[in-house]
């Protein structure tokens, strides 16, 4: 005598619950990992900018003035056009006398361009980070001030608002 087999297997009704359930979740979570992507991008600028804030202190503690050499934007071609969207790393791009007076380069792909800008004969100075995050030609800066009140360096950065790029 045979037995026969129960079949098993899932109907179509419990198969498109699933794919809902999948779409839904997909929908949630790619834009909050892109936005966490950003932020991870974003953090460059920072490190960077602190760096040159750090090495301007001591410039400025040495010299009891900032550099006062200004620099044009630094790497001159967009990151976006470069390889892999970063600009590349070029020694060139770092021997003006700006950027040697504050002991600054960066020294793996980047994704901003940097730009100083001294003000108040050595007394003050800006220096911005400039990048376009997702090449889309909407670029976020973030912007190093250096002061010296009261004959002491003192140094702020300046966030972009939030989801600017």
């Amino acid at each position: 005598m045979m037995k026969k087999l129960k079949q098993r297997g899932f109907t179509l009704i419990e198969l498109m619950i699933v794919v809902a359930i999948i779409g839904i979740l997909a929908a949630v979570a790619i834009p909050a990992f892109m936005d966490y992507m950003k932020k991870s991008k974003k953090t460059e600028a920072s490190l960077q900018l602190n760096k040159l804030a750090k090495n301007s202190k001591v410039l400025f503690n040495t010299n009891a003035s900032y550099s006062t050499t200004a620099e044009t934007i630094t790497p001159a071609a967009a990151c976006c056009l470069g390889a892999g969207k970063k600009c590349v790393v070029a020694a060139a791009n770092w021997t003006g006398a700006g950027w040697r007076t504050l002991d600054f380069q960066v020294d793996e792909p980047h994704l901003f361009q940097y730009v100083y800008t001294p003000a108040g004969a050595g007394a003050s100075f800006t220096a911005e980070a400039v990048g376009d995050l997702d090449c889309d030609l909407t670029t976020i800066t973030y912007t190093l001030t250096g002061t010296s009140p009261g004959g002491n360096a003192a140094t702020v950065i300046t966030e972009p608002p939030a989801n600017t790029d």
